[in-house]
């Protein structure tokens, strides 16, 4: 790979990152009131940008952003560093095992345009997600237990917010122009270097 590709990696990563920590933020401040904790929402809007991440950026890189912008969001909070650490592992782990079991199953690369391919992706995240998440607090966290609706309400929060998400990033890469730079991102990147 050539030096101008990682550049263009690294530029993509100094984007993404404070965009996700933004995002977390302007939806506990939005959906305040259907918030269960600050871990579980039900919307969570930065469900969507960790699928986006892993989807346009490609695996590593994906959980690279999202992973720092988790561990941006966890210095700030009432978390150990290896609280923090571990919550953003488990932010980043969601979608990439999501996208690598959804290959698995299918035995075939996952398709941008077919939706079908999107949604199935998207039930697999919010699944993912929320049961890594629970796994790593089991152990770690226990506090952040608070009761067995938690993770369907975690899980339909993901699901909401991708939903939301791909809904306002539709309408804003359409109208903005950028769609064009998002298919090509998507369909540049290695599957699976760095």
């Amino acid at each position: 790979m050539q030096l101008g590709v990682y550049k263009e990696k690294f530029i993509w990563l100094a984007l993404c990152v404070p965009l996700f920590a933004l995002t977390h933020l302007a939806n506990a401040w939005l959906f305040d009131q259907l918030s269960l904790s600050s871990h579980i929402s039900w919307i969570y809007l930065p469900a969507f940008l960790r699928v986006a991440y892993v989807l346009i950026l490609g695996p590593v890189w994906g959980f690279s952003a999202i992973f720092l912008g988790s561990l941006l969001l966890g210095t700030g909070a009432d978390e150990t560093f290896v609280q923090a650490l571990v919550n953003a592992g488990a932010s980043a782990l969601g979608p990439v095992l999501a996208l690598g079991l959804f290959r698995l199953l299918k035995e075939r690369p996952l398709q941008l345009a077919h939706l079908g391919d999107l949604i199935q992706l998207g039930l697999l995240y919010a699944l993912l997600n929320a049961v890594v998440h629970h796994f790593c607090w089991a152990f770690q966290q226990p506090h952040q237990l608070m009761s067995v609706s938690q993770l369907p309400i975690m899980m339909v929060g993901d699901l909401l917010g991708a939903l939301v998400g791909a809904y306002v990033f539709t309408l804003f890469v359409r109208r903005s122009g950028l769609y064009q730079l998002v298919e090509r991102k998507s369909k540049d990147k290695p599957q699976d270097s760095p």
